[in-house]
């Protein structure tokens, strides 16, 4: 049984987005905002799904695809078609995977976001933009660009169904945030955001174990657990170089086993560079932890110094008065005229 059944993905590139792209979506959140997602609370799962399912009437054939898209659009289709052939090449070279022509991925092209969230019985997760199987090796991907550039999607989704060829039923072996972190570095997303999100977390030292990451991810800390994935993923490359994955995969399928596919890899266990990761990741944000420290003691202090400085303002104010109160006291009785002897 494949653990991964189905493998959402949701981010958000702004960085990536031009000024017309950036309006485009704000507008597209107004809308939802204003007047609700159009009817994926109205229409239940089943039957959203078949309605979304049955616009998918066009099939288009490539090398190593065939494409179910809505004949409305078929220039979009067309486009993800070739995109599609185009980072399958990519992606096969950089994990070892030879694609054969007998065995075409199916791909679901969907023009709008909220046909591929019906389809994909995705209501609780509207911010999906892309799936795949493991079983029957469906891609399904969001090509209407409202949450994320289309292409990286492509790359992102055909990572996780190579990763499911190659390894076969010893995909069930494979660290959730290993193969979300794979297919991040392939689909090659602006890193960015999820630095920023890891550097945040090491700071304030909140970055979660990869260990924890290998079956699920926390629901609320699902950004940073993906952007740690990723980041997991490039120090895989940095220190081992560009055929560690590759190496990695080959391992795993042959051995079913994580940690002896890693020793061939990388010559560490999965833990141990799991927590070779964090010390480095740890001491690569140090000196953001640091000042952070050194900023909020400071913060600290300064407002420790300025309750003191109000104390003592305050105990001159008081002297102060009365001082004022004895010299006047002191004036007044210099000014009286005492009765003389003689009376």
């Amino acid at each position: 049984m494949v653990r991964y059944c189905v493998t959402p993905i949701s981010f958000f590139p702004f960085k990536a987005w031009s000024p017309g792209q950036v309006r485009a979506r704000l507008a597209l959140f107004l809308a939802a905002a204003l007047f609700g997602w159009p009817s994926l609370s109205e229409v239940p799962s089943a039957s959203g799904a078949a309605a979304a399912e049955s616009k998918l009437t066009g099939e288009m054939r490539t090398a190593h695809f065939v494409v179910r898209y809505d004949p409305k659009d078929p220039f979009l289709a067309k486009l993800m078609a070739e995109t599609a052939d185009d980072e399958l090449k990519r992606i096969a070279h950089d994990l070892g995977y030879h694609a054969p022509r007998d065995r075409p991925f199916p791909l679901f092209v969907y023009p709008t976001h909220i046909g591929f969230i019906e389809a994909g019985g995705l209501e609780t997760s509207k911010f999906t933009v892309g799936t795949a199987s493991g079983g029957v090796e469906n891609i399904s991907v969001d090509a209407s660009g409202a949450f994320a550039p289309p292409e990286q999607v492509l790359a992102h989704e055909i990572t996780h169904a190579v990763i499911f060829r190659l390894l076969g039923a010893a995909a069930v072996e494979l660290p959730l945030w290993m193969n979300e972190g794979l297919a991040k570095y392939e689909s090659r997303e602006p890193p960015g955001e999820d630095d920023e999100l890891v550097g945040s977390a090491a700071a304030e030292g909140s970055l979660m174990s990869l260990s924890r990451l290998a079956s699920d991810f926390p629901e609320k800390r699902n950004a940073l657990a993906y952007a740690e994935s990723y980041s997991a993923a490039r120090f895989l490359v940095k220190r081992h170089g560009r055929k560690a994955p590759r190496a990695l995969l080959a391992a795993l399928a042959r051995t079913g086993s994580f940690d002896k596919a890693m020793l061939e890899a990388t010559g560490r266990t999965g833990d141990a560079f799991a927590d070779e990761w964090l010390a480095d990741t740890t001491k690569q944000y140090w000196a953001l932890r640091l000042a952070r420290v050194g900023t909020a003691v400071i913060s600290a202090v300064m407002a420790a110094l300025a309750v003191v400085a109000f104390l003592v303002r305050r105990r001159q104010k008081i002297e102060a008065a009365r001082r004022w109160e004895q010299e006047e006291l002191e004036r007044r009785y210099r000014g009286y005229a005492w009765p003389s002897d003689e009376e």
